[in-house]
């Protein structure tokens, strides 16, 4: 296959209605939580079908530097667990451009007694980092900021003591979920109450993810409880990765094609597979057989109204498919895609109007009036999901040509490959 990971730019041909069947690489948030849990278990673990991607390789360097051993068998990942008991990290811990890794090792961090130096390439370490470094110093770890406070790089020592602290996970639940993943292991119990919390299903999957490997939380209400618990080693198999999976079926929607994928679980607990009942709500035939999931795009897409508070990161697919659709649609809620790889909401705007379409932001979300489309030269500012967004608009309409294609890596590195082997002509450019 050709190499599409180190070209400057790729441009997309159409080629009419694709009809293509797609393999989803797996979850990035679910192997880096399992990689998270199974470091901290007793015994061994083996993370079966886990994603490999510049993320999860990050979240497994970050766990070597606590003395963390973590293998590859297969293509599996085995993890030999700490039981809790980690070294301290000699060295500073780079965490790439993933939030993920950087949010979790902070928490992560507090529970080795020495200090910790975490940091990341430039777009993360302008991703806040405050809310999560102010309740760990409730509970009792120090932290010491080594740039603008608020934000990465950073210093994190522990110990972790415990006790009641109070969460503004209003720019992320990643928050909540680095606190809940360490908390078993903090010296008494952890109770955290939240008074404002994004993309809540995240939290659910982390509470499912936790009780897999043996620990429960106990919630009532905004109350979040964890006693003093263990984890203990698994055989755990990771799901596909919806997140994923909607950039490969926003492919259907722009092109009046159809795309098929083959191991989209059913009864996922990742709020990003409500993207299908979306395309749905603008006109797709979706039709599922078990794990087998089908779009077929219509002649025309309907415009659409949505709150995507639970599903922020569709808010750039879905606009791309949005300026192919007849009529105004506004997606809202989702003020917090400010804060991701890079500012997703005037980012978004920006490269749409670039294409021709008429596009209003607003402090929380976008107003999009479908139209008239030409082609343009897409920046996607280092982010994977603005160069996997626009891919869809390429199949559509002549002359987009995708900047940095390689940015796909963080997540989905075979993206353009699985493009061309689905019979996408792609051209790589200058």
């Amino acid at each position: 296959m050709t190499d599409y990971l180190h070209v400057p730019a790729l441009e997309i041909v159409p080629s009419g209605p694709l009809d293509a069947t797609f393999v989803v690489p797996s979850s990035k948030s679910y192997t880096n939580r399992a990689l998270l849990l199974a470091a901290l278990a007793e015994g061994e673990s083996r993370i079966r079908r886990p994603l490999h991607s510049d993320d999860t390789a990050r979240m497994k360097e970050a766990l070597a530097g606590f003395g963390v051993e973590v293998k590859e068998e297969s293509g599996d990942f085995l993890v030999r667990g700490s039981g809790g008991k980690l070294n301290d990290a000699s060295e500073p811990l780079h965490c790439g451009l993933s939030g993920t890794t950087i949010r979790f090792l902070t928490a992560f961090a507090a529970l080795a007694e020495g200090e910790t130096v975490l940091t990341g390439h430039p777009p993360l370490l302008r991703r806040p980092i405050a809310p999560l470094a102010d309740v760990l110093e409730q509970l009792g770890a120090e932290i010491r900021y080594l740039g603008e406070p608020g934000y990465p790089p950073l210093a994190v020592t522990g110990p972790l003591r415990g006790g009641s602290a109070t969460m503004d996970a209003s720019k992320s639940s990643q928050f909540l979920t680095a606190l809940l993943l360490v908390a078993p292991y903090a010296r008494t119990p952890v109770s955290l109450e939240v008074s404002a919390l994004a993309s809540r299903p995240y939290v659910e999957m982390t509470i499912a993810s936790m009780r897999e490997f043996g620990v429960e939380v106990e919630q009532e209400d905004d109350r979040y409880t964890v006693s003093t618990q263990s984890y203990g080693a698994q055989d755990y198999e990771v799901e596909y990765d919806a997140s994923s999976a909607a950039h490969l079926l926003a492919l259907a929607a722009t092109s009046q094609g159809q795309v098929t994928l083959e191991n989209a679980a059913p009864q996922t607990l990742q709020a990003d597979a409500r993207f299908a009942e979306y395309l749905a709500e603008m006109g797709c035939r979706v039709d599922r057989d078990g794990s087998r999931l089908t779009v077929q795009g219509p002649e025309t897409l309907r415009p659409i109204r949505r709150d995507l508070s639970d599903t922020p990161d569709m808010t750039t697919p879905l606009a791309v498919i949005c300026a192919y659709a007849e009529g105004d649609s506004h997606l809202y809620n989702v003020e917090l895609v400010r804060g991701h790889e890079t500012d997703r909401l005037t980012a978004t705007t920006t490269e749409l109007r670039k294409l021709g379409v008429e596009v209003t932001e607003e402090q929380d979300g976008l107003k999009i009036r479908g139209g008239s489309r030409h082609g343009a030269r897409i920046a996607t500012y280092h982010d994977h999901r603005m160069a996997m967004s626009f891919a869809a608009a390429g199949l559509r309409t002549p002359g987009v040509v995708i900047e940095d294609p390689g940015c796909v890596t963080k997540t989905y590195p075979g993206f353009w490959n699985d493009l061309e082997r689905a019979g996408v002509k792609l051209l790589p450019r200058n």
